[in-house]
């Protein structure tokens, strides 16, 4: 597309080509409506050369965690020095979280005029996290900004009472693309995967993240022992080994030998053509175990790429999990955050009759095609952003 006269800077707090891959979907619709975009990407060293083959301008400043701190500290500085010049030569800057929101403050007040925008993928409240740096940047900063953006509707309403922004944030839901849901890969890809074998003709539940304090697996292999169904429980954990094989330990514990498999993660691209031979994902975000309002809205991109493959959701108490499933009938949500409430959603997906059960499989893909691609549910909040942009 021909480029017009709108330019943004862009400078992102997170790596968004592992897990914050909403960051490159929004720069891939602001080039797809006609605004020029300009990359300033601060990264450890390893992903400096996938940085600078990305179809965009971009700058890119390295750095390496096992250097030398104070060679480090120095670097970094250089860095916001240089988004803060180049921010003063913009009409248009967006950070990402509040990572470099107080440099983006600085230059809002030397340049008024500056179009301030910040896109939130978390919700860092300062009365959640008293100890984190970056709710303490939040909270002093979090007016500043022109316009924010927001990934969850449930968060976006906090985000604009507990701050006090003047304005309701654009809501770019925390989904896929289409264009980015691939064919399936042939029948036994996910066991290969694995390392395992899946038994025949029994469902299998499927866990593909992090199992950090938020969300521990401990509480989904309780509520598969509770159930007491034939099922497969396979997860894929992002996490060190000890704890993949202490979890493993524990699964052995309590479950039935040869019905479970806990190993570590394996990379996005591999797994997710393999998802579609599960039949139930599960997304587990617990407020009691958590309670934060960043827990509570959880906004998991999990939850739509289970759904782009055709899986079955099982959810817990989360108010943003059960508009999506309960509304689209493409699941079950625990009543409460109880383990025997996540036990008994499960049992309600198991006790399904079978062919009612594929119909769900089809219309969460359905479902997720029709309303929750990021095509279609992101379009408007995009356009809007693109005009927002001088």
């Amino acid at each position: 597309m021909k480029e017009n006269s709108k330019h943004c800077l862009i400078v992102p707090g997170t790596s968004f080509l592992r897990a914050y891959a909403g960051t490159r979907y929004l720069i891939e619709g602001l080039v797809e409506r006609g605004v020029s975009v300009e990359l300033m990407v601060r990264c450890e060293i390893q992903e400096a050369a996938r940085y600078r083959s990305l179809p965009w301008r971009i700058r890119v400043f390295p750095y390496s965690k096992s250097g030398n701190t104070l060679w480090r500290k120095i670097t970094g500085l250089n860095f916001k020095l240089q988004v803060g010049f180049r921010a003063l030569l913009s009409s248009n800057l967006l950070v990402t979280e509040s990572t470099f929101l107080s440099v983006a403050a600085r230059v809002k007040k030397l340049k008024p005029g500056l179009n301030l925008i910040q896109f939130c993928q978390e919700l860092q409240l300062l009365e959640d996290y008293p100890d984190n740096n970056y709710a303490h940047i939040y909270n002093r900063y979090a007016r500043i900004p022109d316009l924010v953006i927001d990934v969850e509707p449930g968060r976006a309403a906090v985000r604009q009472e507990k701050a006090g922004l003047s304005h309701e944030p654009l809501v770019l839901l925390n989904t896929i693309p289409e264009t980015s849901v691939v064919k399936a890969a042939p029948k036994g890809t996910l066991a290969k995967l694995a390392e395992t074998t899946l038994p025949g003709g029994v469902p299998v539940l499927l866990h593909a993240g992090g199992i950090g304090k938020e969300k521990p697996l401990e509480r989904i292999i309780d509520a598969v022992a509770q159930s007491g169904e034939e099922l497969f429980l396979l997860a894929f954990c992002n996490a060190r080994e000890a704890d993949v094989v202490r979890l493993a330990q524990y699964a052995a514990a309590n479950l039935k030998a040869g019905s479970f498999c806990i190993r570590t993660a394996v990379s996005r691209q591999e797994l997710m053509p393999a998802i579609a031979e599960a039949d139930i994902g599960v997304i587990d975000y617990a407020f009691s175990v958590e309670p934060t309002l960043n827990q509570k809205y959880c906004a998991p991109t999990k939850l739509y790429e289970f759904m782009a493959y055709g899986l079955a959701l099982l959810g817990s108490a989360n108010a943003s999990l059960q508009e999506v499933i309960g509304q689209n009938e493409i699941g079950a949500c625990a009543a409460d955050d109880s383990v025997n409430a996540l036990a008994e959603a499960l049992l309600r997906l198991l006790s399904m009759d079978p062919k009612a059960f594929q119909e769900m499989k089809a219309r969460a893909r359905r479902v997720y095609r029709e309303s929750y691609s990021y095509e279609k549910c992101c379009a408007t909040p995009l356009t809007e952003l693109a005009t927002f942009l001088k």
